[in-house]
């Protein structure tokens, strides 16, 4: 186990990077293959969300070299894991299921705090939700989500192993969740385990009531114990108007900008 996690741990970046592209490319063409909505998406729109990023990828290993998986390094045997000296077959899972329940709740107070909110905006304000929403977040939000993560790595006490394979499961979700592809009725199978396109989508509603639901990223499990569960949107999925009513242009400068309208 050790070995596997030094050399997950020496090819994390190419790692990261390989699930990344593989699920980026695969999506794309599930979306133009088995489209759940018809949505014309521009290249150039498409492009500024890739490009913000990039940016984000950028910013973050400036500011944090070593990334989260260094901070878990140092940690080492810390933090409330690193309390109960449980085996680590055991300690890998519960990290992952902790910090998904960090990042349920990271993501509802970015909805419920109204300075968080002028963030996590920029990524709400697309209006033809595709693959590539799952990396249109804005570079303050990329910031504060790091530090966000970051303390709750120490706080868990998570491993190196479970903090990469959480980072792979979070944007490999991101990418899966954002994605505008069919799944039929595969997609209420799983919902009752992880959070689906058709789950997703419905927190992209412009209607308050459904855009307050289903904060979930990757087990739908949070959003059905805090109540926050919602399974089908008050229209058909086709019909569901995305995007911000406030936001007149969605491209990647308008998202950029974002924060600071008034």
């Amino acid at each position: 186990m050790a070995e596997f996690a030094d050399f997950i741990s020496a090819h994390e970046a190419a790692l990261r990077g390989g699930v990344m592209l593989t699920l980026l490319v695969l999506f794309f063409g599930l979306e133009r293959a088995l489209p759940r909505r018809r949505q014309n998406i521009a290249p150039s729109h498409a492009a500024g969300n890739l490009f913000i990023g990039v940016i984000n990828a950028g910013l973050v290993r400036l500011i944090v070299p070593g990334g989260l998986v260094a901070l878990a390094l140092w940690n080492s045997g810390g933090g409330l894991l690193g309390l109960v000296h449980a085996p680590d077959w055991l300690i890998f899972p519960a990290s992952l299921i902790l910090l998904d329940l960090v990042l349920y709740w990271h993501h509802r107070l970015f909805h419920e705090i109204p300075f968080l909110w002028r963030w996590h905006g920029a990524h709400h304000s697309d209006r033809t939700l595709n693959v590539t929403s799952g990396l249109r977040f804005h570079p303050g939000e990329a910031l504060i989500s790091t530090a966000i993560k970051a303390m709750a790595v120490l706080l868990i006490g998570a491993p190196a192993l479970a903090v990469i394979c959480f980072e792979i499961l979070l944007n490999g979700a991101s990418l899966f969740n954002h994605a505008n592809w069919r799944l039929g009725r595969l997609d209420g199978i799983l919902q009752k385990l992880i959070v689906t396109p058709d789950m997703h989508r419905l927190h992209h509603s412009r209607l308050p009531q459904e855009s307050r639901m289903n904060y979930g990223f990757f087990l739908s499990l949070w959003d059905r114990i805090f109540g926050t569960y919602k399974c089908r949107p008050a229209q058909a999925h086709e019909m569901i108007e995305l995007g911000l009513a406030e936001a007149e242009n969605d491209n990647f400068i308008a998202a950029l900008m974002h924060p600071f309208k008034r």
